[in-house]
């Protein structure tokens, strides 16, 4: 059976310094992908873009810099603000900084480590299932 952990938390895209923007985050997180969460950007009751990435990159994220490449996270804090975890997401073509509250992030990180804890991972992952896939997929191909 498989087990999930999801919720909607609200996040600010980063438009400049002192401009931004609220669009919502549908976090998701499934025991049968252990290493990933999927993140799907909602604006104006649509979805504009999902982007699945590892949880270990918001686990370190939460207190220090994590991620190359496409996706990067870091904490921060502006005088006088909540603590917030700043997601920066990057195409060939440009550039996505978002920020969420890192208290509301801790929440739902918490719940996916009750459904597998950090660290465990390899053993939820079905390891047959994912090559038999992949196998699948190339045969068709071929």
């Amino acid at each position: 059976m498989v087990s999930t952990a999801k919720r909607t938390l609200e996040m600010r895209l980063l438009l400049g310094p002192d401009e931004a923007v609220p669009v919502a985050g549908r976090f998701s997180y499934r025991s049968d992908r252990p290493y990933e969460v999927e993140v799907a950007f909602i604006s104006r009751g649509r979805t504009g873009a999902t982007w699945v990435f590892a949880r270990d990159l918001l686990l370190v994220g939460l207190y220090d810099e994590a991620g190359e490449g496409d996706v990067r996270v870091w904490p921060f804090r502006r005088p006088g603000e909540q603590r917030r975890v700043h997601i920066e997401l990057t195409t060939d073509d440009s550039v996505c900084e978002l920020t969420v509250r890192a208290a509301e992030l801790t929440a739902w990180l918490e719940q996916t480590a009750a459904i597998v804890p950090p660290g465990d991972e390899s053993r939820y992952l079905d390891m047959d299932m994912h090559l038999a896939r992949l196998l699948t997929g190339k045969a068709r191909e071929g």
